[in-house]
């Protein structure tokens, strides 16, 4: 049975350090991932091509896809504007541009009609954890080889009161665990 380390790299300081920590400890099964929200800098894209070079470790990018959500969005408007008056022809523009670009931030917009804000704070759910999730944990979780994946996460609880409260290790269920070992770290 193996354990996995699953470090998230952003592409900044907090994550990168996390990434250059789990290596310097000597941590064994890691796995580095990269959650491409299509609203990153071309900047960050080079920094993480060249972490992954100067580490040696590859970082598996993965990408959230709304093309079904906003399928489902499209035949709403399709199905039940009409019966609540709305004219033809706006039911015809909205349906034109309900269509998936491939750039997970904005068709996560287009889904939801509206952009992420502190009121509606949905875009790290959406554009980071569930992706992550799915293409990255459960297979690991599935794998019959697999005893416990760890999350390392760069977070410090300088950064918010929420994240002042946070454990350094907790289970989420399963055999997953959040591990936080830079919560007690300044930005210094």
């Amino acid at each position: 049975m193996k354990n996995y380390n699953v470090v998230s790299v952003s592409g900044g300081k907090d994550s990168t350090a996390t990434l250059l920590l789990a290596l310097e400890r000597g941590v064994d099964n890691i796995k580095a991932v990269f959650a491409d929200t299509g609203n990153e800098h071309q900047l960050t894209y080079g920094y993480i091509d060249y972490l992954e070079q100067f580490t040696g470790i590859s970082i598996q990018r993965v990408k959230a896809d709304f093309s079904a959500q906003i399928a489902r969005k499209r035949e709403y408007v399709q199905t039940h504007w009409a019966a609540d008056g709305v004219p033809q022809h706006l039911i015809d523009r909205a349906v034109a541009v309900l269509q998936p670009t491939g750039i997970p931030f904005l068709d996560l917009c287009i889904w939801k009609g509206r952009f992420p804000s502190s009121k509606a704070q949905f875009c790290t759910q959406e554009l980071k954890i569930s992706p992550i999730l799915q293409q990255v944990f459960i297979p690991l979780l599935s794998d019959p080889d697999t005893q416990d994946v760890y999350s390392w996460q760069g977070v410090r609880r300088d950064e918010s009161p929420r994240r002042s409260k946070l454990p350094e290790t907790d289970e989420v269920k399963d055999g997953l665990f959040n591990h936080r070992p830079l919560l007690d770290w300044s930005v210094e």
